[in-house]
């Protein structure tokens, strides 16, 4: 996972890398649940209110596998390991 740079706790872009299948959708654990980001051109989901950022992340890929992120701190630019991997198609 990284942390566009620029990430705070008022806005943040995250993308979901090195991942085996493509990702479908990405999502950020609020207080009130799960929400899912909108995707851009550029390959970063983004919190624009900084909602989940910092906290927990689920990622869903193509064919329905979901896996849930958790320890990945707010550091911008950083690449972290996620320790989960979508099982091969």
């Amino acid at each position: 996972m990284r942390y566009k740079t620029g990430s705070s706790p008022y806005w943040c872009g995250i993308q979901a890398i090195g991942q085996r299948n493509p990702v479908a959708r990405l999502e950020v654990r609020t207080t009130s649940g799960w929400w899912q980001l909108p995707r851009t051109d550029y390959n970063y989901f983004l919190s624009a209110d900084g909602s989940g950022c910092g906290g927990a992340i689920r990622i869903t890929d193509i064919y329905g596998e979901r896996l849930t992120v958790n320890g990945i701190a707010l550091r911008p630019g950083v690449v972290q390991p996620t320790r989960v991997q979508f099982a091969q198609h």
